[in-house]
């Protein structure tokens, strides 16, 4: 129901008062027969800076849930990402320099650093600070890989060691010297560094991958994709978001994307997330009068911002400490809006993800508040198995060039100008949930390292995976071999995979007998993890006729790469299973030339599907699709 204080703080007429209030209570009638949730929205919220504790009472989560702080100032200041190495120590990201005053003064000054966070007693607190890199100019990105962090600061990517294990880094070794361009608006440069169950690291708003091996980097071109953030789920798919579209995605895997191979037009290879009902709408808790375009289009009637705006920070929800029905699941930030959503993920066989907005009839979103001032900018899985969500706790959100004169006006209405060097970090809990045991990876023996390839907490299975590779732990091959081969465990024979592909001793042999497996994961791995000649197709094509439209995609993806007549033969069969299915079409796109495109459409079209009294309105559409994008006619 819409709180009809908003209208009495508007300076209309009584009459238009009068009028706008009839329309406001019709409004609410009209939603309360629909089945409108009842959302409350504080129409007078909080704008003075407050202390942790207050903070978190204007803070609201669903019922069982429940945020426990683990960091906050003045340990940290300007969080905008972290990172944790084996042992569970947290690496923060501090944006220190990001507007400061209302004209961005001292953006460019050095004073961004990286502070490491350590629990020493096990409760659960980040008791001991210590600051691990300092000196940064607009620092916005940091992973744990190999024995050191990949650093963020435009227009470089670092690689920061601490050889000596006193907490500092003492070696700063460039990787990339054009990151990002340096003069560029903050809120459009890379960030969002991620590891990929492939064993390489993507990255958001950047057209690079990087991949640690021997102790140095190499990397190569992919689309750039994204603006703040990278969700990366169990098996390897990403989402990213721009501002106003808080997801989006790619039909196929990364690597067939990499530029030199990637033949088919990138329009047609992303687009494939779904959202069901009003998801792009957004459901806060307090009034939003700091909009950059103030009260048009973009504020509800009950004041509040209507839809995305600055959607960040996604990512998939991998852990086990929140209940099954969480694993999973899709959240992302709005920092505009003060809120975290929280997104139900199906996936289907046309290739689409589609995402659905778990509170959009009840509470609205997981997470909002009514403290003008929480920003959440990024959610994390962690160690323990928790949801962790970083606030940059700060009045002014909107960086200098996007500072409108009402938006200016609004900011200094309210003063939320003079907050500036906060920030915490929340741990989400659940009840009847205790956070998981603190890991040890760094220091664990190699039977350890492969046992956490099993565990239920997924970020527990990307550090082992991740130390093993870089490592070059050879001896546990035949240990990973028996995983592929004999494991209940479908998470941890894709992993096992995987490791063995990053060691690069991944036998053919095991391969094949994963392309076997009873899940079509870890077989669409099979069939990402070697290079297949046509002298091998024959053990493709024993899987076809039984194969779904998303090994089958995988099949096309694999063959693809050859241009032999075989290829294109097996190819044909591929389409022939499911010719109308999206991402089957989609992945014919990424690997095929136009010519053979065009070769295809006489074999497509004789399939049943395309005649007689068979045919469907949605094969004519299908073929107007095909003619319009693929041969463009």
């Amino acid at each position: 129901m819409i709180d009809c204080r908003f209208i009495y703080q508007t300076k209309l007429s009584k009459p238009l008062n009068f009028l706008l209030f009839l329309s406001i209570l019709l409004q609410s009638f009209l939603s309360s027969i629909q089945g409108e949730p009842d959302r409350k929205v504080i129409q007078k919220p909080n704008t003075a800076p407050l202390n942790p504790s207050d903070s978190m009472k204007l803070i609201n989560l669903p019922k069982g849930f429940s945020l426990e702080l683990v960091a906050s100032e003045p340990q940290i200041s300007e969080p905008v990402a972290l990172t944790w190495d084996g042992n569970g120590r947290m690496y923060v990201v501090e944006m220190r320099g990001y507007m400061q005053s209302m004209d961005g003064t001292g953006a460019k000054d050095p004073v961004g650093r990286i502070s490491l966070l350590e629990d020493t007693d096990g409760d659960g607190n980040f008791d001991k600070h210590s600051v691990f890199l300092d000196r940064l100019v607009e620092p916005r990105a940091v992973l744990y890989v190999g024995n050191g962090l990949l650093v963020g600061e435009p227009s470089d990517l670092w690689y920061c060691q601490d050889t000596d294990n006193d907490g500092k880094s003492d070696t700063k070794d460039k990787v990339y010297d054009k990151f990002s361009l340096r003069e560029s608006n903050v809120e459009h440069k890379a960030n969002g560094l991620i590891l990929g169950i492939d064993n390489w690291v993507y990255v958001s708003q950047h057209g690079r991958r990087y991949q640690f091996q021997g102790g140095k980097f190499r990397h190569e071109k992919v689309p750039r994709v994204g603006q703040w953030g990278l969700a990366r789920n169990d098996e390897g798919r990403f989402l990213f978001s721009t501002n106003s579209i808080p997801a989006m995605g790619f039909f196929i895997s990364p690597e067939y994307l990499v530029s030199g191979r990637n033949k088919g037009p990138e329009k047609l290879i992303t687009g494939a997330v779904l959202k069901v009902g009003k998801y792009n709408e957004v459901w806060p808790a307090m009034t939003t009068a700091d909009l950059q375009s103030g009260v048009g289009a973009s504020r509800s009637s009950d004041g509040t911002l209507r839809s995305f705006t600055s959607a960040c920070g996604q990512s998939f929800f991998r852990g086990d400490r929140l209940g099954e029905d969480v694993h999973g699941d899709y959240f992302v930030c709005e920092p505009v809006g003060r809120l975290v959503r929280r997104s139900k993920v199906k996936y289907l066989d046309s290739g689409h993800l589609e995402l659905s907005n778990l509170y959009e009839n009840s509470i609205g979103e997981f997470i909002t508040s009514s403290d003008g001032n929480f920003r959440p900018v990024n959610t994390y899985t962690g160690p323990d198995g928790c949801l962790y969500v970083v606030d940059m706790y700060r009045g002014v959100i909107q960086e200098k060039s996007f500072m409108t004169p009402y938006l200016k006006q609004e900011i200094l209405k309210s003063k939320y100008d003079k907050n500036i060097g906060r920030g915490r970090i929340y741990r989400v809990k659940r009840d009847g949930f205790s956070p998981g045991e603190k890991p040890n990876l760094l220091d664990a023996d190699p039977e350890r390292l492969v046992a956490s390839l099993k565990h239920p907490n997924g970020w527990w299975r990307d550090m082992a995976q991740s130390i093993i590779v870089n490592r070059r732990l050879v001896k546990l091959v035949p240990f990973l071999e028996k995983i592929v081969m004999s494991d209940p465990d479908p998470l941890a024979r894709l992993h096992a995979l995987w490791t063995l592909r990053g060691l690069s001793r991944l036998e053919n042999e095991v391969a094949l007998a994963a392309l076997e497996d009873a899940d079509e994961r870890v077989v669409s791995a099979s069939l990402r993890t070697i290079n297949w000649s046509p002298s091998e197709y024959s053990y493709i094509e024993t899987i076809i006729d039984e194969a779904g439209p998303i090994v089958i995609a995988h099949i096309i993806l694999a063959v693809g790469q050859n241009k032999s007549q075989k290829s294109k033969d097996l190819i044909l069969k591929c389409i022939s299973r499911f010719p109308m299915n999206e991402r089957v079409l989609r992945s014919v796109l990424a690997v095929t030339s136009r010519e053979d495109l065009k070769s295809y459409r006489s074999e497509i079209i004789s399939n049943p599907v395309f005649q007689g009294d068979t045919k469907t309105k949605k094969a004519d559409e299908w073929l107007k699709r095909w003619d319009k994008f693929v041969l463009n006619e």
